[in-house]
């Protein structure tokens, strides 16, 4: 009796579908109704519990219904609440994994740092789909790049630069540096410092900074490949620079994470430390 009347309650109900799903793909009447009901759920805040009603109701209408579980878990994800983001979003790549198998490890990397499961995860989404220039969810990297950075952070470091190779000179030569990934360059710069490779890792610096000229990180890990090089008045040049761009609010930053490869004040401190006054 309790699902009679919710079906007829969202008959009753005008559902808007500017720019929603096509629900006439779905010939299920159930599944139709559900697909609406989930279209409905955008009208109202993220996380908010008509909208998370909304898409439970779109989930017990339709339970194979992919999306809805997807979009079910984001607000868990944002929220910090892990376990229970895992639940749906699990829920949804077991129906749809071609579709959700790229999200949930995108999440792994970012919001876990589970580095193992992102990998196992997208090598399975590439077997799956091939993906060429597909980007995370909120478009910051190809995924290419980050399983560059799971690899790399696992200390794979050859397969690290097989990836990076994909997902930025791949990129750089077939459509242009328009299409390369804001802090593309500087994350294989990091690579190429642990691999005490100094002068490749200033070439992907200059790189950078041809991207994105005024940041901490550039002009840190630049100080940090030229004292390596033994150029100690660069080094110190570029220290005092990142300490400088800090001030002005230019450094690497993400509302819901830490990000990798972000310098903070206090790595640029123990960085300028280390030179006198004065130097040669």
């Amino acid at each position: 009796m309790k699902k009679t009347y919710l079906l007829l309650y969202f008959c009753l109900i005008g559902f808007s579908s500017s720019g929603q799903e096509n629900c006439d793909i779905y010939t299920d009447s159930l599944c139709n109704l559900a697909c609406r009901v989930r279209n409905q759920s955008s009208t109202f805040p993220q996380g908010s519990r008509r909208s998370q009603e909304y898409l439970d109701s779109a989930i017990r209408l339709c339970p194979d219904m992919a999306d809805a579980w997807r979009e079910i878990s984001v607000p868990y994800l944002k929220r910090g609440d892990f376990v229970t983001w895992r639940k749906y979003i699990d829920k949804a790549v077991a129906l749809q994994p071609a579709r959700t198998l790229d999200i949930r490890g995108w999440c792994r990397f970012k919001f876990l740092r589970d580095y193992e499961g992102a990998l196992e995860d997208l090598k399975r989404f590439d077997s799956l789909s091939h993906f060429a220039s597909k980007h995370t969810g909120d478009g910051t990297y190809s995924l290419n790049v980050v399983m560059a950075l799971c690899e790399r952070e696992l200390g794979n470091y050859s397969s690290a630069a097989l990836y990076f190779s994909k997902g930025i000179d791949s990129i750089f030569y077939t459509k242009g540096k328009d299409f390369i990934g804001l802090f593309d360059f500087l994350h294989r710069s990091v690579l190429k410092l642990r691999q005490q490779d100094y002068v490749g890792a200033l070439s992907d610096l200059n790189q950078q900074e041809k991207l994105c000229r005024h940041y901490v990180e550039t002009s840190y890990y630049k100080g940090i490949a030229y004292r390596a090089l033994g150029k100690h008045k660069l080094a110190k040049q570029h220290f005092e620079k990142a300490a400088r761009l800090y001030k002005e609010g230019f450094h690497m930053s993400d509302i819901y994470c830490e990000m990798l490869d972000a310098v903070y004040p206090s790595d640029v401190d123990e960085a300028l430390a280390e030179y006198p006054i004065s130097v040669q």
